[in-house]
């Protein structure tokens, strides 16, 4: 018999899977040599009418509810302390030259600390889960237009090919998700 697992089985459950990839991808570096291996991640979760995500480093997770884009998650990087004090946009901090230098990782340092964010779900909500390679080719603006005007079947491939067009300097993933 199957059952199906509630909402804190299920964080547990992706907390737990993170985890374990941090701890291989440590292993992994040791075997090589001890050289840094890392990744960033964001995570989705959705059940009834709540999602929970998680994160470290730069992937973000977005949210487009009644034409309004919202990003949901904070980098973990030099920059965003600069973006989240007021002193300039993402757009801005994206061209920095240390814009990719990020301070938190899968695989890399002793613990891995992630964030946690909840929320309420209503029929009509679009998610993005994106690398920065997106954002650093694709603005806000541009990300909502897009959320806005693609059908589900297509939206993550316009994505995908704005920053590619762009200048694709960075891994580029988008992963859009449509709320029923």
């Amino acid at each position: 018999m199957a059952t199906s697992s509630g909402p804190g089985e299920m964080m547990a459950g992706l907390r737990r899977a993170i985890l374990g990839a941090h701890e291989q991808i440590l292993a992994e570096a040791a075997r090589r040599g001890g050289g840094p291996i890392g990744a960033t991640v964001v995570a989705l979760i959705l059940t009834n009418d709540h999602f929970a995500a998680f994160w470290a480093g730069d992937s973000r997770l977005y949210s487009y509810r009644e034409h309004h884009l919202d990003m949901l998650t904070s980098d973990h990087s030099m920059v965003a302390e600069l973006v989240l004090g007021g002193e300039m946009t993402w757009e801005e901090a994206e061209k920095l030259p240390h814009a990719n230098v990020i301070t938190r990782a899968v695989g890399v340092g002793e613990a891995l600390e992630l964030d946690k964010i909840r929320g309420e779900v209503r029929p009509g909500d679009r998610f993005l889960l994106c690398t920065d390679g997106l954002t650093k080719h694709v603005g806000a603006r541009e990300l909502a237009g897009v959320l806005e005007r693609e059908p589900m079947e297509t939206v993550s491939e316009a994505l995908i090919s704005r920053a590619l067009k762009a200048g694709g300097t960075d891994n580029v993933s988008a992963i859009v998700v449509d709320v029923v």
